[in-house]
């Protein structure tokens, strides 16, 4: 198949045909780094991520050295997500920000970044219970592989009773226990997309070019997808759309929870799930 990327785009070009040229002109850029660790019950994240604003506003996770390319700014969005790189996914995220979609449940919810971070978990293991029921599956008897740790989540979703496995590319956190998983190096994803029933997967995956193998890897193995966006939030319809196979995403949309104030996450589902 395509690459998710190039699927993403060039529907993009589709849905976006309607907007005046001045509504996908790149307006800004803003880079941020964070070291933010909410709860006793979470790891540390140390992250960099790129915000892009056309009359949208999209989100990519970076790397921690980018250098924001201002020779982009007023350039039309659409010539820039030609080719695929963080400034490209940010700026893509920012066009389907500007188009209609339609999620199946939106949750909005303030507080601070403790309780709101028990929030999302919450919102994430619901869908994961929801899998669990429309395949008449019991949750002890379920594995699901969470790669890309989130504590609360994985706490959470032992909570319930699900076997969770878990894999991570960061080198502080591989071999290490969290809430009682040891935490597998995440050059084995693929293989444990395999050997569950439930993968839960990040939007990271589409900035890491991991994406489009892993969805093809459940589809082979009839493993059930779960993304939690917040690179490329403002896709989760065309995630969960035929043409690119993931089961349910959680999308995210900035600002994060991390910031203060009203957070919003949208729940998009497959066909099958509706």
């Amino acid at each position: 198949m395509a690459s998710v990327y190039d699927i993403l785009r060039d529907r993009a070009y589709e849905r976006s045909a309607h907007l005046d040229d001045d509504a996908l002109f790149l307006k800004g850029l803003w880079k941020v780094d964070l070291a933010f660790k909410p709860n006793a019950a979470e790891r540390l994240f140390r992250y960099s991520f790129l915000v892009a604003q056309t009359m949208g506003q999209g989100c990519c996770y970076c790397d921690k050295d980018l250098v924001i390319d201002t020779e982009l700014i007023g350039r039309d969005a659409r010539e820039i997500v030609r080719t695929k790189d963080c400034f490209s996914i940010a700026v893509l995220d920012s066009i389907y920000a500007s188009v209609p979609r339609v999620p199946q449940a939106v949750h909005k919810f303030e507080g601070n970044s403790v309780e709101k971070a028990r929030t999302r978990a919450s919102i994430v293991v619901d869908e994961v219970n929801l899998l669990a029921a429309r395949t008449g599956r019991n949750p002890r008897g379920m594995r699901v592989l969470i790669a890309g740790v989130v504590g609360n989540i994985v706490l959470a979703l032992k909570n319930e009773g699900y076997d969770v496995l878990a894999t991570d590319f960061d080198e502080n956190l591989v071999g290490a226990q969290v809430h009682g998983v040891t935490v597998e190096d995440g050059a084995k994803t693929y293989s444990r997309v395999q050997d569950v029933d439930v993968a839960l997967i990040t939007g990271m995956t589409l900035t890491t070019d991991s994406l489009t193998d892993i969805v093809d890897t459940a589809k082979r193995h009839d493993t059930m997808v779960l993304m939690f966006a917040e690179t490329g939030a403002n896709m989760g319809e065309e995630y969960t759309s035929d043409a690119v196979g993931v089961d349910i995403c959680v999308s995210e949309p900035f600002p994060f929870y991390i910031f203060q104030g009203l957070t919003t996450v949208e729940v998009y589902r497959a066909e099958w799930l509706r």
